[in-house]
């Protein structure tokens, strides 16, 4: 996600602090389809976060709101402080192409090995009541632990099993999330949960997958940063390679920003950017990419900009957070895409790619057909 992502409307942050200021007791339901910045977050009692739930979500958030049902999700990713805290942040769409400059260091599995701060870690989720693990066992393969509801309300607890390596050569996640399972358990109600270790579990890709010998922290918990039982076991296996390029990189350490050289010594290649280039325009184009070498996208940048400024208050206003996520979405789009949404004829926007590549002719006759 980029930073418009995580900026919520002014007006929105004012309301929540207003309110928890005349109410202590505020609860704050979010609606978001990814993380949010939430300074205010210890300002207020309660944090429902709902995702993008859909239809029914009215009678959902009643239930939960007033104990009618047990809110037991669990965050599938890392909420960070603060946009900047975002490993990608600095060259996140800052070219066509999406370099994954961070490689396997997303969500926890960066944020845990830097040892860096989060405000709700990956797996994190409240409820209602209260549960106990205890009784943590690995017997062979098979890894089980008891977990009982001490509290007084029915409800549901995922159990989390990661596994990591100890002192791995080849550089690797601190961490990684191999099986769970969800638990709905009645007040003083207890149950065994199961688990089975497999090949897999300590399994990296090598030209395949491949089993790495070592030894390895078998983790038991409730998100990834509340780990409750942790035991080390020794495992057989192949020996892992280590990369030349890898002594002292980045992904080795995980310390300030992974920069673009370190990312081809990994990969072995020089990135070569694609280009688009006037004459081989296609339907999978966007108008940003076409506008700087075509007239007719440059009319059609103008048009977009106008007609998105209307839904934004009238004014082109590049600092507004809405204005520039829409004109991001519409100009970043391909072609393609803007013609589906449109409900315009196809024809048209063929028409002005065709004109787009030298072909006036040709691409004014294809607008007039419309197919």
């Amino acid at each position: 996600f980029d930073r418009d992502d995580m900026k919520m409307p002014a007006g929105h942050v004012q309301m929540i602090e207003t309110a928890a200021r005349a109410n202590p007791n505020t609860a704050v339901v979010l609606l978001t389809g990814s993380p949010v910045e939430c300074d205010w977050a210890d300002q207020v009692k309660a944090v429902l976060y709902m995702g993008l739930p859909g239809q029914g979500a009215g009678k959902a958030v009643f239930d939960l709101l007033f104990g009618l049902a047990d809110p037991s999700g669990k965050l599938a990713e890392s909420w960070p402080y603060h946009y900047e805290d975002v490993v990608s942040a600095p060259y996140y769409a800052r070219s066509d192409d999406a370099l994954y400059l961070e490689s396997i260091y997303v969500g926890y599995r960066y944020y845990d090995k830097a040892d860096m701060k989060v405000r709700w870690p990956f797996g994190h989720g409240l409820s209602y009541t209260d549960f106990r693990l205890e009784d943590f066992r690995i017997s062979g393969g098979q890894v089980t632990v008891k977990i009982t509801n001490t509290g007084k309300t029915a409800g549901g607890q995922v159990v989390q099993l990661y596994v990591g390596q100890n002192d791995p050569g080849l550089h690797r996640p601190l961490r990684e999330l191999r099986h769970f399972s969800k638990v709905y358990l009645k007040p003083g109600e207890s149950q065994t949960v199961s688990f089975r270790l497999t090949d897999e579990d300590f399994s990296l890709w090598d030209e395949g997958f491949r089993k790495i010998a070592g030894s390895y922290r078998v983790e038991i918990g409730t998100s990834s940063r509340d780990i409750v039982f942790r035991r080390d076991i020794e495992v057989d296996g192949q020996q892992a390679r280590i990369p030349q390029w890898q002594p002292g990189s980045w992904y080795e350490t995980l310390k300030g920003t992974p920069d673009q050289a370190g990312w081809e010594r990994m990969y072995g290649k020089k990135y070569q950017p694609g280009k688009s280039i006037r004459g081989q325009y296609t339907m999978e184009n966007s108008v940003e990419q076409m506008k700087e070498h075509s007239l007719i996208m440059k009319i059609m940048y103008k048009a977009v900009e106008s007609t998105i400024a209307k839904r934004c208050g009238g004014r082109i206003d590049y600092e507004n957070p809405e204005f520039r996520m829409m004109m991001n979405s519409a100009i970043n789009a391909p072609i393609r895409s803007m013609a589906i949404g449109s409900g315009v004829k196809s024809g048209i926007f063929k028409g002005m790619v065709q004109i787009a590549n030298g072909h006036f002719l040709k691409g004014v006759i294809t607008m007039i057909r419309g197919n």
